[in-house]
């Protein structure tokens, strides 16, 4: 049975109305005044083995104080401080002397009194110690309850005279709005104001009085125009407006306005924490992608601006430690697949790559984690799979455009951007296309390549998980053992205290399974990938490039986008895969990247094409000047050409050759012994004494030839 007190609410025969509150007790607890807060009674005397045995029969309750009085003073304003403290002056007499006060007879001299002192009317005190007596004997009870007059916010009564003050710059009264009207603003409301249009409200008042406040039309021009009532009759703006305000959910305009999403994204309460969905380093990383608001060069040509990186991050929520990275050109299942292989590479050998030296304490994870959440983009693919059933890593996706849903790596995105920004040359400036002379365009500042861009993101990241972060909702256990608000700090403390969900996986199975898969050609050159060639211990050994000679045929490959110098042979080797190699005359693209080897070749075929267009104007030059020496010798030929047989023509062909290599021969000695040029031109004038006993003894020799051919 619960111990009777002073302010203890007791329930008579279950009765809601009969309910009173114990307002004095006497020191033998054999007697007890009551009074009834909820009729308007004066204090009654009640015997205290009565309300118990009440009590232990079940016909009497205990219950909750839902009365009492509890008023914060800082909010009162000044006038209601002023009442309750006069309130307060003319009563705290009157209940300092009990039980005097709770005699009827007793009470009514008192109050007489305390009226004549104060000067209030004996009602008005007997209303105050009711009030003071009912909310729980506090002072506080007395504070005037001013935002329940006047009813705000309730629907009034429509009677015949005008509700609300005068209209200041006219004479008309106007109307109430009654409840046809405000059925007549509701439709008016979702018809013109609560649709995708977004129309404002002052149109949706105009489309009220058009369709629902005219009694007439006139022809104009050939439209039937409408006329509306006096204006004396109609409802106003403000009256629409009232009503609009009243009655209006943010949640529907929203999502009847925009959509359901922009309302979730961007107007709903949030009253959660995403750490409290994990509870250790790998319950749950978050994954995404972005493109970043800077310009970038070509490694391979400077000169060459190839646009916008695109940078995943991957993080854990429980220590916000971000996990991995990737740098490239495009938002793909490939890129978010690299982000995630290099959640288990070891950090330390991964910044080296980039000329930056770490300790491991730094940058700890090399993990694989329970679940990653992505936003239906690269994860919502059947790539994903592999991580599902190889790897065993759950996979989930939130809705479309609700990026409020990883708020923490979105916040990061928005952390590096605003951090990087202004030091980085070729930033996206967005009054790049007004007008004037300032409009410079940013893209020609473009200074960085891929792989400097890349070493910027791992010192921010570098940054980011080894500062305190202010917001950071720390748990009862990390504030006892002093756990500062830093990722990694997080991380390591819970690796040691809420390890379980972190799984290590060698770097190679990982990449086996992630990697994208495709064929290469395997040829006498070497196995063809991408337009590059490269080789193979396996393919050495089985020579695999001599049997491509009488036919080629495919394998199957991984390749990893971010370095296409090696390349994986699926199924060969005692690990299920193994590396082959660039050639050494494709050196030039080793540790390149897919996107700047596409760019280059890419670039490449448009320089082709391009030259292709310029050739052909010499091309067409060349085969003029072939067929007109062709011609010319032609013609010679026909004029110096001698009947004869088709075998007898033949038939000197190697005298003619010998013929004619010792006359070349002659002709270069010639050339030799004379050494000027007027020299030369002379030796080759018709009436030269050399060549004409040269030519000469030509025509004996051929003279004598054909007798020998005659008589033998």
């Amino acid at each position: 049975m619960p111990t009777l007190a002073v302010n203890t609410l007791l329930q008579i025969g279950g009765d809601p109305k009969q309910i009173e509150r114990i307002l004095w007790i006497d020191a033998g607890r054999v007697h007890c005044y009551v009074i009834n807060i909820i009729a308007d009674r004066s204090p009654e005397l009640r015997l205290i083995q009565d309300i118990e045995r009440g009590l232990q029969e079940e016909v009497i309750h205990v219950v909750d104080d839902q009365w009492f009085s509890l008023i914060c003073e800082e909010f009162l304003s000044e006038k209601a401080r002023v009442q309750m403290e006069g309130a307060w002056g003319a009563i705290q007499e009157l209940v300092d002397n009990e039980p005097a006060i709770f005699d009827q007879h007793l009470r009514k001299r008192l109050i007489q009194e305390a009226s004549r002192l104060s000067g209030l009317s004996p009602k008005t005190i007997g209303r105050y110690l009711k009030s003071f007596w009912g909310k729980g004997k506090v002072k506080y009870a007395l504070a005037p309850s001013f935002d329940k007059r006047g009813g705000r916010g309730k629907t009034k009564a429509s009677g015949q005279a005008k509700r609300g003050r005068p209209r200041k710059y006219s004479q008309d009264e106007g109307i109430n709005v009654s409840m046809e009207i405000e059925r007549i603003f509701r439709v008016s409301l979702k018809k013109y104001y609560y649709t995708s249009k977004k129309a404002p409200l002052k149109f949706a008042y105009q489309k009220m009085i058009q369709e629902f406040y005219s009694q007439d039309s006139k022809i104009e021009n050939g439209v039937k125009m409408p006329i509306i009532h006096d204006p004396n009759e109609l409802p106003t703006y403000a009256q629409f407006k009232y009503f609009f305000r009243k009655e209006n959910n943010i949640k529907k305009e929203i999502s009847t306005r925009y959509s359901s999403k922009k309302y979730e994204l961007l107007h709903r309460p949030v009253l959660g924490s995403a750490t409290a969905e994990a509870i250790g380093p790998g319950s749950r990383y978050l994954l995404d992608g972005n493109s970043f608001d800077l310009y970038l060069v070509s490694r391979i040509n400077r000169n060459w601006i190839i646009g916008r990186p695109c940078l995943y991050y991957v993080q854990d929520v429980f220590s916000r430690m971000v996990t991995g990275i990737y740098v490239g050109l495009e938002t793909s299942w490939l890129s978010a697949a690299m982000a995630i292989a290099n959640c288990c590479e070891d950090k330390v050998e991964f910044c080296k790559q980039y000329g930056i030296d770490i300790r491991p304490e730094e940058w700890e994870a090399k993990h694989l984690p329970e679940t990653i959440l992505g936003d239906r983009g690269e994860l919502f693919t059947k790539d994903a799979e592999m991580l599902i059933s190889s790897l065993h890593v759950k996979i989930e996706n939130t809705s479309s455009y609700r990026g409020d849903l990883k708020a923490i790596l979105e916040r990061h995105f928005r952390t590096t951007n605003d951090l990087t920004k202004m030091m980085l040359p070729g930033n996206i400036n967005p009054d790049f296309r007004q007008r004037g002379p300032s409009s410079h365009d940013y893209r020609l500042d473009a200074k960085l390549d891929l792989y400097q861009f890349a070493q910027v993101i791992i010192r921010c990241v570098l940054y980011h998980n080894n500062h305190y972060l202010p917001n950071y909702p720390r748990e009862e256990m990390m504030i006892s053992d002093d756990v500062e608000s830093i990722p990694s700090k997080i991380w390591q403390w819970g690796v040691k205290f809420r390890s379980g969900k972190l799984r290590e996986v060698p770097k190679e199975v990982v990449l086996l399974n992630l990697l994208p898969t495709a064929e290469c050609l395997i040829t006498f050159q070497g196995l063809k990938f991408k337009g590059l060639f490269y080789s193979s211990h396996t393919a050495l050994k089985e020579r695999w490039m001599e049997k491509a000679r009488i036919g080629t045929w495919r394998i199957p490959v991984s390749y990893d986008p971010r370095n296409l110098g090696t390349i994986y042979l699926r199924g060969i080797g005692e690990k299920g895969f193994e590396p082959c190699y660039l050639l050494s005359q494709y050196n030039q693209f080793n540790g390149r990247t897919q996107e700047e080897i596409e760019y280059l070749q890419e670039f490449e075929r448009m320089q082709k094409a391009q030259h292709a267009e310029k050739e052909l104007q010499p091309q067409i030059d060349l085969i003029t000047h072939i067929e007109a020496i062709v011609q010319e010798a032609e013609k010679q030929t026909k004029e110096q050409q001698i009947p004869t047989s088709k075998a007898e023509k033949v038939r000197g062909i190697q005298e003619h050759r010998n013929f004619e290599k010792h006359f070349i021969q002659n002709e270069d000695s010639i050339h030799a012994q004379l050494g000027t040029e007027e020299q030369i031109i002379s030796k080759n004038k018709p009436n030269s004494d050399i060549m004409e006993d040269y030519f000469n003894d030509f025509n004996l020799l051929r003279k004598a030839k054909r007798e020998e051919g005659e008589y033998g």
